[in-house]
């Protein structure tokens, strides 16, 4: 019986987890939070967060989310519903809370990692292998700004803004564009005195309901949508379509954009964006918080296209010139991935010089033995993402994968970091991990990986057609063959640092 280190306890830590506990591995759990759920877990979500997704593709293959939620969840509800995964699946009474890595050395064929918990005893644990489920959201990021240890006032990361009365008849001003920011200047403008919002460029976002009808599973989650991207392996329609079929690729996009311009009514709100919507397109798509640019154009939310140039007292200088006295900064700024627990000669193969990823799959790289990442590979449906690649790292461990010889695997590699920086610039978000919107090529390739079928039907022009359902690889999945694995007499787990 090997044993599994598994680094995170959010989503991904919690389908690698199942994965392994079904086919009969020892599996422990080191999470550095009080609870479950990871950017979930409540000390990191912000007020009236939700799903950008709706719940039916936020949601593992063989466990839905409850139907009495509604389409789109809150962040509690969310939590719930990993806390039930977590139950279900036996996975609690696995987990370790409170419990830093602060070290992972990989000696004698085997990952020595150092724990410490919240009173600062060390705990060494040794693992056969290791998945890091640390994730996207993996640190919040601050800018450095210039004067900032002077300002009087609160400066928080969206993440922490979990308490009404941060809000409640204060001067805010929210730094950023993303989901976060957005969603935050929405609240800030019904709950503050008055709400600034601070952005470097517009970006698109996306509504629940196109036109106000229909449902946006169906313009961005199906493979015909994703036909429309230049991706870097092109099936035949693809390379058709990206030729010949270059101007109703080119009418389709631009049409959108009239359509959001419209629907939004972003000349008015002075939020047009610069950049064409396909270029944009990534994990970092935003839907548009209800009411957001409605209350722009009706200024109780004060936008401004500029950057901070520095703090100082009680005052906050914009590049534009204009002066703000903010009780509260919120820094909508997104988070940073690292990995400062693992050993250095490691760490430096999976991440270049340019802080990106370089991992085949997402998952693991071929000179790192016996490790590998699951939630690298951030999707618009990463609960899928996640549970697909947890399942393919466990067919790995068992030698059952099989992948290109070692060379190839490295050329592969290869050519996916110059297409990124290439082909498509918006891949660098995340640090290269989010794989959308290529997501269905991706979910191909692990399947195609495991020996199996891509779709739950042999009927294409539907598969082509529908959105993404992950309920359907719930029996594409179930064709795993479990194995017995002997209980040893005597096993080594952990021995205590005095």
């Amino acid at each position: 019986m090997k044993h599994i280190g598994i680094i995170g306890a959010g989503l991904s830590g919690l389908a690698t987890a199942k994965a392994f506990l079904e086919q009969g591995y020892h599996v422990t759990l080191i999470e550095k939070a009080k609870a479950i759920g990871g950017v979930w877990e409540k000390s990191r979500s912000y007020l009236n967060v939700a799903t950008q997704t709706t719940r039916d593709e936020y949601a593992f293959s063989d466990f839905p989310m409850p139907s009495h939620y509604p389409l789109w969840p809150s962040g509690e509800q969310v939590q719930r519903y990993l806390e039930d995964y977590a139950t279900h699946f036996n996975i609690i009474s696995r987990i370790r809370f409170q419990a830093t890595v602060t070290q992972l050395q990989f000696n004698n064929g085997e990952w020595r990692m150092e724990v410490q918990d919240v009173s600062g005893n060390t705990e060494i644990m040794h693992f056969h292998f290791v998945a890091i489920c640390t994730g996207t959201f993996h640190k919040p990021h601050v800018p450095a700004f210039k004067g900032l240890e002077s300002f009087t006032g609160k400066v928080l990361h969206s993440s922490a803004v979990n308490d009404p009365a941060l809000l409640e008849n204060k001067s805010v001003a929210v730094i950023g564009f993303a989901k976060s920011a957005t969603d935050i200047a929405t609240l800030a403008a019904d709950r503050s005195s008055e709400c600034h919002l601070l952005y470097r460029k517009a970006q698109w976002k996306v509504p629940r309901y196109f036109g106000n009808v229909l449902n946006m599973r169906y313009l961005l989650f199906s493979r015909f949508s994703e036909a429309f991207f230049n991706c870097p392996r092109k099936t035949l329609f693809q390379k058709i379509l990206h030729t010949a079929g270059r101007p109703m690729v080119w009418a389709q996009w631009r049409g959108l954009e009239l359509l959001l311009k419209s629907q939004f009514k972003l000349k008015a709100c002075g939020m047009v964006p610069q950049h064409k919507i396909e270029d944009q397109i990534s994990c970092s798509l935003g839907v548009a918080p209800d009411g957001f640019y409605q209350k722009v154009q009706e200024g109780l939310i004060k936008a401004q296209q500029t950057e901070v140039s520095y703090f100082e007292g009680n005052k906050l200088y914009l590049q534009n010139g204009k002066v703000l006295t903010p009780d509260l900064v919120v820094c909508g700024t997104g988070f940073t991935q690292s990995l400062p627990f693992l050993e250095k000669q490691y760490a430096d193969k999976i991440i270049d010089s340019n802080g990106t990823y370089r991992l085949f799959r997402n998952i693991l790289h071929p000179q790192v033995p016996q490790l590998g990442f699951v939630g690298y590979n951030s999707s618009l449906f990463t609960t899928l993402t996640s549970e697909v690649a947890a399942n393919w790292l466990v067919r790995y461990v068992q030698g059952e994968l099989e992948l290109p010889a070692p060379e190839a695997i490295e050329q592969d590699m290869e050519y996916m970091a110059n297409w990124r920086q290439r082909s498509r610039p918006v891949s660098a978000e995340f640090s290269g991990t989010c794989v959308a919107p290529f997501n269905f090529m991706h979910l191909d390739q692990l399947m195609r990986d495991m020996g199996l079928r891509t779709t739950a039907t042999r009927w294409a022009p539907y598969e082509f057609f529908k959105p993404i359902n992950p309920k359907d690889y719930r029996i594409l999945l179930q064709t795993t063959v479990k194995r017995e694995y002997p209980q040893p007499a005597v096993y080594r787990t952990a021995e205590i640092v005095q």
